[in-house]
């Protein structure tokens, strides 16, 4: 009788120990929390500042007729301001206003190209402080001397970049977007109609470089 109790006794054992091992490895639900990323675990508000250069690829009807005296749009470079909200996960939604002074080819006192954009960002992640992002955005665009209003027009793009998280508050970041900016016919100070009349309105193709910074907080 006495060996039969001590083989249960040591096989209860031996189960008590598997039990134990088994379940070692399981992290508790605050555990699991903690090791997850803080940038997808949550949601932020994010404000930007950016340094941008706007090159101008093709200016479009605005330039390109018989007889224009010189381009009114040519590249500059000016400052993006932004505002939005990182969601928990890969994604970023918010709302930018830039202003870039352009070469106007001496038409304008000072020329000033100015977006009102909505822009979406799809970041990758990558389990380190670098992350790249791809981007698209939507608004609207005016140019004239200083802050007037000589034409203007709904403008599309696209965008890719990188971000480099230096502390949990600040962001660095580099993007290259291309942008299509739509400008409807108006008469520029020298009296030329851009375009000429017949000649239809249309788009202006944009490449921007920004230095981009950005904090955030927990929203």
């Amino acid at each position: 009788m006495l060996p039969t109790v001590r083989c249960r006794s040591a096989a209860m054992l031996a189960f008590v120990a598997f039990v134990r091992v088994a379940h070692a490895d399981q992290p508790l639900p605050n555990e699991t929390n903690a090791s997850k990323p803080e940038h997808l675990a949550q949601a932020f508000i994010q404000l930007g500042l950016a340094f941008t250069g706007e090159f101008v690829v093709a200016p479009g009807p605005i330039c390109n007729f018989s007889n224009a005296p010189s381009c009114i749009l040519n590249s500059g470079g000016g400052l993006t301001i932004r505002a939005g909200r990182r969601l928990r996960g890969p994604l970023y939604f918010g709302a930018a206003y830039e202003f870039t002074k352009m070469d106007s080819s001496q038409l304008y006192r000072v020329a000033i190209l100015q977006q009102f954009r909505a822009e979406g960002r799809y970041y990758v992640f990558t389990g380190r402080t670098v992350e790249p992002w791809f981007g698209a955005t939507v608004g609207a665009d005016v140019y004239g001397n200083l802050w007037g209003v000589d034409t203007g027009g709904p403008l599309f793009g696209t965008s890719v970049g990188t971000e480099f998280q230096v502390s949990t508050v600040f962001t660095l970041s580099i993007a290259l977007s291309y942008h299509a900016l739509f400008f409807s016919s108006f008469t520029d100070p020298a009296n030329t109609a851009r375009p000429p009349p017949g000649d239809g309105a249309g788009f202006a193709h944009l490449v921007g470089l920004d230095l981009i910074v950005e904090t955030r907080d927990p929203f």
